[in-house]
């Protein structure tokens, strides 16, 4: 399971697969980046696609690690937003662009609609997938489960979230030992950044 991955949920697109590489296609040329492949993800969990969601994922080419966002070349993931706002525009239907690195703890989603402005939520991995959970309608632990769970996954969100557990089996909330204490502790932290960057750029 690759450390990166963004995917993309849109609302009642009727599985127009060509569509979306289009508008996908105007975003990436506005950015000088080339088009990626998309495909829908196969056997949705049934919570999106009883919500009307559908859901594409991009494959994203290999890219050096987060301090190189202060260089010059431009990178998929940071077209999330430009991607969401543009798929809600073209569709008239509401999307929404989840991007993680488990690498590095550190995930985006971005929600759009027609006619409504666009809100993002940037940060620690768990907080940003409660946030787009929320937008979609979905439990948490039935997304972390499409982003791929594995030891990283299973460690980060012990405390709150079952990620490799089967689907429909409720998950006994582990017993805070050294481990969940420390995650809290980093999530606290994260929080603390995040209202930081926040206020700068108001």
């Amino acid at each position: 399971m690759p450390h990166r991955r963004l995917l993309l949920f849109i609302a009642d697109v009727e599985g127009n697969l060509t569509a979306v590489r289009q508008t996908l296609q105007r975003v990436c040329e506005s950015a000088a980046l080339p088009t990626p492949e998309v495909k829908w993800v196969e056997s949705p969990p049934e919570g999106l696609s009883d919500g009307g969601w559908h859901a594409a994922e991009l494959a994203l080419p290999p890219a050096p690690g987060r301090k190189s966002r202060k260089s010059q070349q431009p990178f998929l993931e940071e077209q999330l937003d430009a991607m969401t706002q543009a798929l809600a525009q073209d569709f008239q239907e509401r999307a929404l662009g989840v991007f993680v690195d488990r690498e590095h703890s550190y995930a985006r989603t971005c929600t759009s609609a027609p006619g409504r402005p666009a809100k993002a939520v940037e940060g620690e991995v768990l907080d940003v997938m409660r946030q787009a959970a929320r937008w979609l309608d979905v439990e948490t632990g039935l997304l972390a489960r499409m982003l791929g769970g594995g030891d990283t996954a299973r460690n980060l969100l012990a405390a709150a979230v079952d990620f490799g557990g089967e689907p429909g089996v409720p998950a006994r909330p582990p017993e805070p030992d050294e481990d969940d204490r420390f995650v809290e502790a980093k999530l606290a932290q994260a929080r603390v950044y995040m209202q930081q960057y926040l206020s700068a750029r108001k």
